[in-house]
């Protein structure tokens, strides 16, 4: 079974795409090694405010890797940083 989770992100506070990509690359890799998913920008890249990325996990129980991404989806909100601002979650 494989889930995933399209995560639309607000980088307010961003004045270049130096600025998000280290931000970015602090949430990626925070991400990838708290809960063993794969996760990747996938839309946005031009752009300083605005990400996109994809976060997905394979597992044997739906309930697991539900609770595993909603815990990415929360993760993403991050006040001051970046804002989740839409979100499609697929189990």
């Amino acid at each position: 079974m494989i889930g995933s989770a399209r995560l639309e992100l607000r980088l307010p506070g961003c004045h270049s795409l130096k600025e998000k990509r280290g931000i970015l690359r602090r949430f990626l890799e925070g991400t990838r090694r708290s809960y063993g998913v794969a996760i990747a920008e996938i839309d946005a890249q031009d752009e300083w405010q605005r990400a996109v990325v994809e976060a997905a996990a394979v597992g044997n129980e739906r309930a697991h890797l539900h609770s595993v991404l909603t815990r990415v989806v929360h993760d993403a909100d991050r006040p001051g940083e970046m804002i989740l601002v839409d979100c499609e979650l697929s189990v």
